[in-house]
Protein backbone atom coordinates (compact mmCIF):
# COMPACT_ATOMS: atom_id res chain seq x y z
CA UNK A 1 0.00 0.00 0.00
CA UNK A 2 1.48 3.08 -1.35
CA UNK A 3 1.62 6.02 1.67
CA UNK A 4 -0.77 8.38 -0.46
CA UNK A 5 -3.34 5.17 -0.26
CA UNK A 6 -2.56 4.93 3.61
CA UNK A 7 -3.24 8.55 4.23
CA UNK A 8 -6.64 8.56 2.30
CA UNK A 9 -7.70 5.36 4.47
CA UNK A 10 -6.80 7.28 7.22
CA UNK A 11 -8.77 10.13 6.48
CA UNK A 12 -11.81 7.82 5.30
CA UNK A 13 -11.35 6.14 8.73
CA UNK A 14 -11.38 9.15 11.60
CA UNK A 15 -14.89 10.50 9.42
CA UNK A 16 -17.13 7.11 9.82
CA UNK A 17 -15.39 7.64 13.80
CA UNK A 18 -16.86 11.03 13.48
CA UNK A 19 -20.01 9.98 11.76
CA UNK A 20 -20.60 7.11 14.52
CA UNK A 21 -19.78 9.97 17.11
CA UNK A 22 -22.60 11.96 15.56
CA UNK A 23 -24.96 9.13 15.94
CA UNK A 24 -24.45 8.02 19.31
CA UNK A 25 -24.16 11.76 20.70
CA UNK A 26 -27.34 12.81 18.75
CA UNK A 27 -29.41 10.29 20.11
CA UNK A 28 -28.33 11.05 23.90
CA UNK A 29 -29.48 14.25 23.08
CA UNK A 30 -32.91 13.27 22.03
CA UNK A 31 -32.80 10.81 25.01
CA UNK A 32 -32.11 13.75 27.24
CA UNK A 33 -34.61 15.98 25.44
CA UNK A 34 -37.33 13.45 25.96
CA UNK A 35 -36.60 12.79 29.73
CA UNK A 36 -36.79 16.34 30.43
CA UNK A 37 -40.25 16.64 28.46
CA UNK A 38 -41.20 13.72 30.46
CA UNK A 39 -40.05 15.51 33.73
CA UNK A 40 -41.95 18.65 33.06
CA UNK A 41 -45.17 16.92 32.36
CA UNK A 42 -45.27 15.11 35.23
CA UNK A 43 -44.08 18.24 37.12
CA UNK A 44 -47.27 20.14 35.76
CA UNK A 45 -49.59 17.25 36.46
CA UNK A 46 -48.08 17.27 40.49
CA UNK A 47 -49.01 21.09 39.93
CA UNK A 48 -52.27 20.49 38.85
CA UNK A 49 -52.72 17.57 41.02
CA UNK A 50 -51.60 20.48 44.17
CA UNK A 51 -54.50 22.65 43.19
CA UNK A 52 -56.71 20.22 42.67
CA UNK A 53 -56.67 19.39 46.52
CA UNK A 54 -56.51 23.14 46.95
CA UNK A 55 -59.95 23.63 45.90
CA UNK A 56 -61.36 20.20 46.82
CA UNK A 57 -59.69 21.77 50.41
CA UNK A 58 -61.34 25.43 49.86
CA UNK A 59 -64.60 24.07 48.38
CA UNK A 60 -64.63 21.63 51.58
CA UNK A 61 -63.98 24.49 54.38
CA UNK A 62 -67.25 26.48 52.37
CA UNK A 63 -69.48 23.73 51.96
CA UNK A 64 -68.88 23.14 55.83
CA UNK A 65 -69.78 27.00 56.33
CA UNK A 66 -72.55 26.78 54.03
CA UNK A 67 -74.15 23.37 55.92
CA UNK A 68 -73.48 25.00 59.25
CA UNK A 69 -75.67 28.56 57.99
CA UNK A 70 -78.29 26.59 55.96
CA UNK A 71 -81.55 25.74 57.21
CA UNK A 72 -82.32 21.89 58.06
CA UNK A 73 -82.27 19.38 55.56
CA UNK A 74 -85.91 18.59 56.13
CA UNK A 75 -87.95 20.36 53.94
CA UNK A 76 -90.76 20.25 56.64
CA UNK A 77 -88.63 21.52 59.66
CA UNK A 78 -86.78 23.99 57.78
CA UNK A 79 -90.28 25.90 57.04
CA UNK A 80 -91.58 25.50 60.28
CA UNK A 81 -88.41 26.66 62.19
CA UNK A 82 -87.73 29.99 59.53
CA UNK A 83 -91.23 30.89 59.75
CA UNK A 84 -91.48 30.58 63.79
CA UNK A 85 -87.84 32.69 63.53
CA UNK A 86 -89.65 35.47 61.26
CA UNK A 87 -92.56 36.00 64.00
CA UNK A 88 -90.09 36.67 66.64
CA UNK A 89 -88.40 38.82 64.29
CA UNK A 90 -91.57 40.69 63.72
CA UNK A 91 -92.40 40.95 67.41
CA UNK A 92 -89.13 42.14 68.48
CA UNK A 93 -89.44 44.91 66.27
CA UNK A 94 -93.33 45.61 67.21
CA UNK A 95 -94.26 45.51 63.42
CA UNK A 96 -97.87 46.04 62.94
CA UNK A 97 -100.62 44.47 61.12
CA UNK A 98 -97.93 41.67 60.47
CA UNK A 99 -98.48 38.72 58.45
CA UNK A 100 -95.84 35.82 57.68
CA UNK A 101 -96.45 34.02 54.32
CA UNK A 102 -94.79 30.86 53.13
CA UNK A 103 -94.95 31.08 49.48
CA UNK A 104 -93.14 28.28 47.63
CA UNK A 105 -90.63 25.78 48.12
CA UNK A 106 -88.51 24.72 45.06
CA UNK A 107 -85.80 21.89 44.73
CA UNK A 108 -82.50 22.59 42.85
CA UNK A 109 -80.83 20.22 41.26
CA UNK A 110 -76.76 19.45 41.04
CA UNK A 111 -75.78 19.90 37.39
CA UNK A 112 -73.12 16.76 37.08
CA UNK A 113 -75.27 14.17 39.23
CA UNK A 114 -76.29 10.75 37.76
CA UNK A 115 -78.62 10.18 38.44
CA UNK A 116 -79.97 13.76 39.04
CA UNK A 117 -80.47 14.21 42.68
CA UNK A 118 -81.69 17.82 44.30
CA UNK A 119 -78.67 19.98 46.12
CA UNK A 120 -80.83 21.86 47.88
CA UNK A 121 -84.25 23.66 48.47
CA UNK A 122 -84.80 26.88 48.14
CA UNK A 123 -88.38 28.23 50.83
CA UNK A 124 -89.88 31.87 49.97
CA UNK A 125 -91.43 34.22 52.26
CA UNK A 126 -93.37 37.10 52.64
CA UNK A 127 -93.76 39.44 55.04
CA UNK A 128 -95.91 42.55 55.71
CA UNK A 129 -97.07 44.65 57.88
CA UNK A 130 -96.61 47.89 59.72
CA UNK A 131 -93.77 50.41 61.60
CA UNK A 132 -91.96 53.49 61.97
CA UNK A 133 -88.64 54.58 59.94
CA UNK A 134 -86.43 53.40 62.94
CA UNK A 135 -88.21 49.98 63.27
CA UNK A 136 -88.06 49.46 59.59
CA UNK A 137 -83.88 49.99 60.24
CA UNK A 138 -84.33 47.68 62.67
CA UNK A 139 -85.99 45.14 60.93
CA UNK A 140 -83.07 45.08 58.26
CA UNK A 141 -80.49 45.09 60.78
CA UNK A 142 -82.05 42.09 62.72
CA UNK A 143 -82.77 40.29 59.41
CA UNK A 144 -79.29 40.68 58.25
CA UNK A 145 -77.34 39.65 61.39
CA UNK A 146 -78.86 36.32 61.39
CA UNK A 147 -76.06 34.28 60.04
CA UNK A 148 -78.78 32.23 58.05
CA UNK A 149 -78.51 31.48 54.21
CA UNK A 150 -80.95 33.57 53.28
CA UNK A 151 -81.36 37.25 51.65
CA UNK A 152 -84.45 39.71 50.62
CA UNK A 153 -85.12 39.97 47.23
CA UNK A 154 -87.76 42.29 46.80
CA UNK A 155 -88.82 45.05 49.56
CA UNK A 156 -90.67 48.31 49.54
CA UNK A 157 -91.28 50.82 52.45
CA UNK A 158 -94.37 53.07 51.23
CA UNK A 159 -95.29 55.83 53.69
CA UNK A 160 -99.03 55.38 55.07
CA UNK A 161 -101.89 57.80 55.81
CA UNK A 162 -101.30 57.33 59.22
CA UNK A 163 -98.28 57.96 59.64
CA UNK A 164 -95.25 55.16 59.85
CA UNK A 165 -94.52 52.81 56.68
CA UNK A 166 -95.93 49.41 54.69
CA UNK A 167 -93.72 47.10 54.83
CA UNK A 168 -93.57 44.60 52.27
CA UNK A 169 -90.54 41.90 51.81
CA UNK A 170 -90.19 39.00 49.87
CA UNK A 171 -87.55 36.56 51.64
CA UNK A 172 -85.72 33.51 49.82
CA UNK A 173 -83.66 31.04 52.58
CA UNK A 174 -82.02 27.45 51.51
CA UNK A 175 -81.58 24.63 52.94
CA UNK A 176 -78.87 22.11 51.76
CA UNK A 177 -80.12 18.95 51.23
CA UNK A 178 -76.66 17.52 52.81
CA UNK A 179 -77.56 19.56 56.29
CA UNK A 180 -79.23 17.43 59.21
CA UNK A 181 -82.37 17.37 59.38
CA UNK A 182 -82.71 18.46 63.07
CA UNK A 183 -80.40 21.21 63.07
CA UNK A 184 -80.08 23.88 65.78
CA UNK A 185 -81.48 27.18 64.94
CA UNK A 186 -78.34 29.60 64.33
CA UNK A 187 -77.47 31.60 67.33
CA UNK A 188 -74.11 32.99 65.91
CA UNK A 189 -74.54 36.87 64.13
CA UNK A 190 -73.46 37.97 60.90
CA UNK A 191 -69.36 39.12 60.89
CA UNK A 192 -70.50 41.64 58.28
CA UNK A 193 -73.13 42.99 60.59
CA UNK A 194 -71.18 45.95 62.90
CA UNK A 195 -72.81 47.86 66.08
CA UNK A 196 -76.02 48.64 65.27
CA UNK A 197 -75.53 52.67 66.13
CA UNK A 198 -73.46 52.83 63.12
CA UNK A 199 -75.78 50.75 60.73
CA UNK A 200 -78.70 52.96 61.27
CA UNK A 201 -76.96 55.94 60.97
CA UNK A 202 -76.05 55.22 57.70
CA UNK A 203 -79.22 54.71 56.65
CA UNK A 204 -80.94 57.07 59.00
CA UNK A 205 -78.46 59.96 58.58
CA UNK A 206 -78.49 59.54 55.20
CA UNK A 207 -79.34 62.19 51.82
CA UNK A 208 -80.52 60.32 49.29
CA UNK A 209 -80.20 62.92 47.17
CA UNK A 210 -76.71 63.43 46.74
CA UNK A 211 -73.48 60.86 47.66
CA UNK A 212 -72.68 60.04 51.13
CA UNK A 213 -71.07 63.16 52.71
CA UNK A 214 -66.88 62.41 53.05
CA UNK A 215 -64.97 63.58 56.36
CA UNK A 216 -62.86 66.67 56.10
CA UNK A 217 -59.29 66.21 55.77
CA UNK A 218 -56.65 67.64 57.78
CA UNK A 219 -53.53 69.20 55.79
CA UNK A 220 -51.24 71.02 58.27
CA UNK A 221 -48.22 68.88 58.99
CA UNK A 222 -48.39 66.98 62.76
CA UNK A 223 -45.29 68.13 63.94
CA UNK A 224 -45.42 71.75 64.77
CA UNK A 225 -42.49 74.30 66.11
CA UNK A 226 -43.31 77.73 67.73
CA UNK A 227 -40.93 80.13 68.85
CA UNK A 228 -41.22 81.42 73.07
CA UNK A 229 -42.98 84.54 73.24
CA UNK A 230 -43.95 84.42 68.99
CA UNK A 231 -47.57 84.77 68.91
CA UNK A 232 -47.79 84.17 64.90
CA UNK A 233 -50.68 82.51 64.61
CA UNK A 234 -50.28 78.76 63.67
CA UNK A 235 -52.97 77.07 60.73
CA UNK A 236 -53.86 74.10 61.77
CA UNK A 237 -55.29 74.16 57.90
CA UNK A 238 -58.59 70.91 56.19
CA UNK A 239 -59.92 70.92 53.19
CA UNK A 240 -63.44 68.85 52.69
CA UNK A 241 -64.14 66.89 49.58
CA UNK A 242 -67.25 68.71 49.08
CA UNK A 243 -65.67 72.15 49.10
CA UNK A 244 -68.06 72.86 52.07
CA UNK A 245 -67.43 75.01 55.52
CA UNK A 246 -65.55 74.10 58.42
CA UNK A 247 -65.69 74.71 61.65
CA UNK A 248 -62.67 73.75 64.28
CA UNK A 249 -62.58 73.22 68.00
CA UNK A 250 -60.17 72.24 70.54
CA UNK A 251 -60.95 68.67 71.84
CA UNK A 252 -60.02 68.60 75.98
CA UNK A 253 -57.87 70.74 77.54
CA UNK A 254 -56.38 73.77 75.99
CA UNK A 255 -53.01 74.75 77.44
CA UNK A 256 -53.34 78.45 78.95
CA UNK A 257 -53.90 81.29 76.84
CA UNK A 258 -54.41 78.95 73.79
CA UNK A 259 -57.63 79.30 71.30
CA UNK A 260 -58.37 78.66 68.03
CA UNK A 261 -60.13 80.52 65.53
CA UNK A 262 -63.82 78.26 65.09
CA UNK A 263 -63.58 79.00 61.21
CA UNK A 264 -60.17 80.20 59.69
CA UNK A 265 -58.48 77.43 62.13
CA UNK A 266 -55.55 79.43 63.06
CA UNK A 267 -54.41 79.02 66.49
CA UNK A 268 -53.99 81.82 68.45
CA UNK A 269 -51.70 81.43 71.39
CA UNK A 270 -48.19 83.54 72.63
CA UNK A 271 -46.34 80.52 74.54
CA UNK A 272 -44.53 81.54 77.78
CA UNK A 273 -42.62 78.71 78.30
CA UNK A 274 -40.63 75.76 76.57
CA UNK A 275 -41.70 72.86 76.67
CA UNK A 276 -43.79 69.86 74.06
CA UNK A 277 -47.25 70.02 74.11
CA UNK A 278 -50.21 67.70 72.36
CA UNK A 279 -53.15 69.39 71.14
CA UNK A 280 -56.00 67.39 69.73
CA UNK A 281 -58.34 69.12 67.15
CA UNK A 282 -61.74 68.76 65.22
CA UNK A 283 -62.95 69.74 62.20
CA UNK A 284 -66.42 69.45 60.96
CA UNK A 285 -67.66 69.69 57.63
CA UNK A 286 -71.83 71.47 57.22
CA UNK A 287 -73.31 68.34 55.22
CA UNK A 288 -76.02 66.35 56.09
CA UNK A 289 -75.43 64.85 58.11
CA UNK A 290 -72.45 66.45 59.57
CA UNK A 291 -69.08 64.44 59.11
CA UNK A 292 -65.75 65.15 61.40
CA UNK A 293 -62.16 64.42 61.78
CA UNK A 294 -59.61 64.56 64.80
CA UNK A 295 -55.98 65.09 64.83
CA UNK A 296 -53.99 65.54 67.42
CA UNK A 297 -50.93 67.85 66.69
CA UNK A 298 -47.42 67.95 68.35
CA UNK A 299 -46.13 71.72 69.43
CA UNK A 300 -42.82 72.09 70.11
CA UNK A 301 -42.04 75.21 71.89
CA UNK A 302 -38.46 76.67 71.70
CA UNK A 303 -36.58 79.49 72.72
CA UNK A 304 -36.05 81.76 69.74
CA UNK A 305 -32.86 82.29 67.75
CA UNK A 306 -30.57 84.67 69.42
CA UNK A 307 -30.49 87.84 67.02
CA UNK A 308 -26.77 88.30 65.33
CA UNK A 309 -25.85 92.00 64.20
CA UNK A 310 -25.90 92.73 60.66
CA UNK A 311 -22.25 92.55 59.20
CA UNK A 312 -20.86 96.06 58.98
CA UNK A 313 -20.36 97.24 55.81
CA UNK A 314 -16.63 99.11 55.12
CA UNK A 315 -17.25 102.29 53.43
CA UNK A 316 -16.58 103.28 50.14
CA UNK A 317 -13.21 105.58 50.26
CA UNK A 318 -13.78 108.09 46.92
CA UNK A 319 -9.87 109.11 47.10
CA UNK A 320 -10.46 106.27 44.88
CA UNK A 321 -12.15 107.37 42.50
CA UNK A 322 -10.09 111.00 42.31
CA UNK A 323 -7.89 111.25 39.01
CA UNK A 324 -6.23 114.97 38.27
CA UNK A 325 -7.58 115.75 35.17
CA UNK A 326 -6.33 119.19 34.19
CA UNK A 327 -3.92 121.60 35.40
CA UNK A 328 -4.85 125.44 33.96
CA UNK A 329 -3.49 128.57 34.18
CA UNK A 330 -5.22 131.53 34.75
CA UNK A 331 -4.26 135.04 35.76
CA UNK A 332 -0.69 134.01 36.41
CA UNK A 333 -1.38 131.17 38.55
CA UNK A 334 -1.87 127.41 38.16
CA UNK A 335 -4.75 125.60 39.20
CA UNK A 336 -5.10 122.01 39.64
CA UNK A 337 -8.89 120.39 38.51
CA UNK A 338 -9.44 117.29 40.47
CA UNK A 339 -12.30 114.97 39.57
CA UNK A 340 -14.12 112.97 42.32
CA UNK A 341 -15.84 109.93 40.04
CA UNK A 342 -17.67 108.65 42.66
CA UNK A 343 -20.03 112.15 43.23
CA UNK A 344 -19.82 113.52 40.17
CA UNK A 345 -17.66 117.18 40.99
CA UNK A 346 -14.49 118.56 39.90
CA UNK A 347 -12.66 120.16 42.67
CA UNK A 348 -10.43 123.11 41.18
CA UNK A 349 -6.98 123.55 43.79
CA UNK A 350 -4.55 126.39 44.11
CA UNK A 351 -1.54 126.67 46.06
CA UNK A 352 -2.36 126.60 49.92
CA UNK A 353 -5.77 125.27 49.45
CA UNK A 354 -6.67 122.45 52.24
CA UNK A 355 -8.62 119.39 50.64
CA UNK A 356 -10.27 116.05 52.25
CA UNK A 357 -11.37 113.17 49.84
CA UNK A 358 -12.27 110.32 51.21
CA UNK A 359 -9.71 109.18 53.58
CA UNK A 360 -7.33 111.37 52.59
CA UNK A 361 -6.63 115.04 54.29
CA UNK A 362 -3.74 117.44 53.06
CA UNK A 363 -2.93 120.52 51.62
CA UNK A 364 -1.95 121.73 47.94
CA UNK A 365 1.91 122.82 48.35
CA UNK A 366 2.51 123.59 44.15
CA UNK A 367 0.63 123.58 41.07
CA UNK A 368 2.37 123.62 37.77
CA UNK A 369 2.49 122.95 33.93
CA UNK A 370 3.64 119.27 35.10
CA UNK A 371 1.82 118.09 38.67
CA UNK A 372 0.34 119.38 41.21
CA UNK A 373 2.59 118.36 44.13
CA UNK A 374 0.56 117.61 47.71
CA UNK A 375 1.20 117.13 51.51
CA UNK A 376 -0.44 114.20 53.25
CA UNK A 377 0.65 113.65 57.06
CA UNK A 378 3.90 116.02 56.78
CA UNK A 379 4.82 113.55 53.19
CA UNK A 380 4.61 115.46 49.72
CA UNK A 381 4.47 113.93 46.50
CA UNK A 382 3.59 114.71 43.09
CA UNK A 383 0.32 113.94 40.94
CA UNK A 384 0.21 113.99 37.35
CA UNK A 385 -2.35 114.23 35.09
CA UNK A 386 -4.37 111.26 34.81
CA UNK A 387 -2.98 110.05 37.90
CA UNK A 388 -5.31 108.30 40.77
CA UNK A 389 -5.05 110.36 43.98
CA UNK A 390 -5.11 107.19 46.47
CA UNK A 391 -2.25 105.57 44.83
CA UNK A 392 0.09 108.51 44.62
CA UNK A 393 -0.43 108.73 47.96
CA UNK A 394 -0.15 105.29 48.81
CA UNK A 395 3.55 105.38 47.10
CA UNK A 396 4.35 108.55 48.97
CA UNK A 397 3.60 106.62 52.01
CA UNK A 398 5.25 103.44 50.88
CA UNK A 399 8.56 105.47 50.21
Amino acid sequence: MTPREKVLGIGVGGILVLAGFQVVWSKYRTAVASRESQIEALDQQIMEANDRLIQGAYADRMMGEYLARSLPGDPEIARSDYNRWLFELITLVDLSDAKVQFVNSTAVEAADSNPRTSLYRNHGFKVTGKTDQRGWVELLYLFHAKDYLHRITTWSATPTQEGGLAIDLTIEAIGLDAASPDLESRQQVSPLIGDFDKYADTILNRNFFSPPNQPPRFTAPAQLTVNRGDSTPLALSAEDPEKGRLRYSIVDEAPAGMQIDPRSGELLWRPSEVGEYRLTVRVADDGYPSASAEQTFQIAVVDPPTPTAPPTRAGFDDSTQTVLTALVQGGGDWTAWMKVRTQGTTLKLRPGDPFEIGSLVGTVVDVNARFVTLEIDGKRFELRPAGNLAEAARSAVSD
